[in-house]
């Protein structure tokens, strides 16, 4: 005896609607935001240094693997001693200098263009006790961390009232 399509079409359709569910794609998860949150926020730029000399220079076989800070690394907080002045932004560039392990071995300003020491010194509170995944160099099965100096430019501004720190321009 044939099959109904009205007794199959409820079975059916259920197999059908699963299969189909199961291709379609869905969107990514968005990243999670680091938020403006009512006492600031930061972003981050690397700010890259025309000496050619300061980097490291390839080895044959070798091939190097990028430093990367770690996401726990405190940010700069806008001096709240300060925040009554309304300052226009002011741009502090420190200079990392960073160990084989990944720690911080020394910070220093390089620029202060607003020249409060106030922002210089929240600066270096954060970024002093920084960690890095440290550089690497791969050769073969060997591989060496390295250490490394990197600068980086906080921008420190208020937006309405309330302070923003922006590690980057």
């Amino acid at each position: 005896m044939p099959v109904r399509w009205r007794e199959a079409a409820p079975a059916s359709v259920v197999v059908l609607l699963s299969a189909v569910a199961g291709c379609a794609s869905q969107p990514p998860a968005p990243p999670p935001r680091e938020g403006y949150a009512a006492d600031g926020a930061v972003s981050a730029e690397i700010v890259e240094t025309a000496d050619a000399n300061a980097r490291y220079q390839p080895m044959p076989g070798s091939s190097y693997l990028s430093p990367l800070p770690l996401r726990e690394n405190a940010k700069p907080e806008y001096p709240p001693a300060l925040l009554d002045r309304r300052l226009p932004p002011t741009e502090v560039v420190v200079r990392l200098i960073v160990d084989g392990a990944g720690e911080v071995a020394d910070a220093r300003i390089i620029e202060n263009a607003g020249g409060e020491p106030a922002f210089a010194e929240a600066v270096l509170a954060a970024v002093r006790g920084w960690t890095f995944h440290p550089l690497k160099r791969v050769t073969g099965r060997v591989v060496e961390p390295l250490p490394f100096t990197q600068d980086y430019r906080f921008v420190f501004r208020q937006l309405n009232g309330r302070a923003v720190v922006e590690l980057g321009g």
